[in-house]
This record gives C-alpha cells, sequence and structure tokens, in this order.
C-alpha cells in the first residue's frame, strides 16, 4: 500500500471492512497454505483499527511516518498470528504491537 498523505491512509482505512470470524478463519488457513492475497486481506480488514489508533495520538504525533510504524506492526501481528489456535484475541495482539510502534517512533524522533 502506497500512501502519499495522512489523509490518504485514513481515507484507505475508511473504505475498508471489517471481517466476520468466519472470514477471518477462511483468510487465515489460506495464508497458511501460502497465499499473499488472503494475508493482504486480513491486512485490509483491521486498517481501520490502525487509523483510530494513530487518530488517538496527540496531534503533532499524527504523522505519515507514525501511521508506516502502525502498519508496520499490522503485519507483524497478522505473521505472528495462529487466528486457528490462539485463545487470546488479535485485537488484544495488535494493540500491543500498536504500542510497542508508537514507543518507537517517540523514541526515534
Amino acid at each position: 500500500m502506497i500512501f502519499i498523505t495522512i489523509e490518504d491512509f485514513y481515507q484507505k482505512a475508511a473504505s475498508c471492512q471489517k471481517l466476520t470470524r468466519e472470514e477471518e478463519i477462511h483468510y487465515a488457513t489460506q495464508m497458511n497454505a501460502g497465499d499473499c492475497a488472503a494475508r493482504q486481506k486480513l491486512i485490509e480488514s483491521y486498517l481501520p483499527m490502525v487509523a483510530g489508533y494513530v487518530k488517538r495520538t496527540k496531534p503533532h504525533m499524527q504523522t505519515l511516518v507514525l501511521a508506516l510504524y502502525c502498519l508496520q506492526a499490522l503485519e507483524r501481528a497478522v505473521d505472528s498470528f495462529d487466528f486457528l489456535q490462539d485463545r487470546e484475541s488479535f485485537t488484544h495482539r495488535l494493540s500491543w504491537w500498536l504500542r510497542q510502534a508508537v514507543t518507537s517512533y517517540i523514541a526515534r524522533r
């Protein structure tokens, strides 16, 4: 995904739809079999959560660089989470990764 401004990121996130649990399991099964399109679909379904997290930061921190840090965190969370067996929710794992991304962004500023 390529974004030019933070508004482009917010606009893309607003156009994405959340998956149902059955769809998540379906795409996770395909992703585990090596389907990159299924991985991308899982990532796009959680873009609204990432955008909401970026919007909740202080106004001077809402930059495209922070959004990219958070997108990397989303990709790490999708890659490390086993949708078929983990007992914790994916949003719990994702929120942990997002907190790490914001901390990393602040440390490198």
